[in-house]
């Protein structure tokens, strides 16, 4: 009998929480603005807006996914290197995500998927100053689940804001 080396037997197993994976990319023009798309009707977080990205599909990579998502998203197209920048869970369409969040160049003009309804170029501290406590409490409108969301795009949002600092 051939021992497998990636499963071996295992005394006190334990139960891990099961997530999909999911990405979102902060696509960055050369004047430092990033892109934005407003949630379409009928999609979680309808009518708010976010970086582009999705579902990560069996086999892709994290970093393949995302490329995937940008481009099916938004018609944009990588200038260069995907980096990571933070990771974080949420909770959407009744099920458990680990989100991983990047940030990478692109090129091209904007052509919405029908997952969205609007685009915006912003200054990304701009969008740092709406997801100040003040701003998750409005956007959240007493819903607990959204405010611990938001926050936790808040934070990985001050991790990218840290990231483009320091390589300036």
């Amino acid at each position: 009998m051939t021992e497998d080396r990636l499963s071996p037997p295992v005394e006190n197993p334990i139960e891990l929480d099961r997530y999909a994976l999911s990405t979102v990319v902060y696509a960055e023009r050369s004047n430092g603005k990033i892109l934005l798309l407003q949630r379409a009707e009928g999609t979680a977080m309808a009518g708010l807006y976010f970086p582009p990205g999705g579902i990560v599909d069996p086999g892709e990579t994290p970093w393949v996914g995302a490329a995937r998502e940008l481009h099916e998203e938004t018609g944009l197209i990588l200038a260069g290197p995907l980096s990571m920048v933070g990771c974080y869970p949420m909770f959407v369409y009744g099920q458990h995500f680990l989100q991983l969040s990047f940030r990478g160049p692109v090129t091209g003009e904007v052509s919405t998927s029908n997952e969205h309804t609007a685009h915006r170029w912003v200054d990304p501290a701009d969008l740092a100053q709406l997801l100040a406590p003040e701003g998750i409490e409005t956007l959240a409108e007493g819903d607990d689940r959204v405010a611990s969301l938001l926050g936790n795009i808040a934070e990985d949002l001050d991790r990218y804001l840290a990231l483009i600092t320091a390589s300036a």
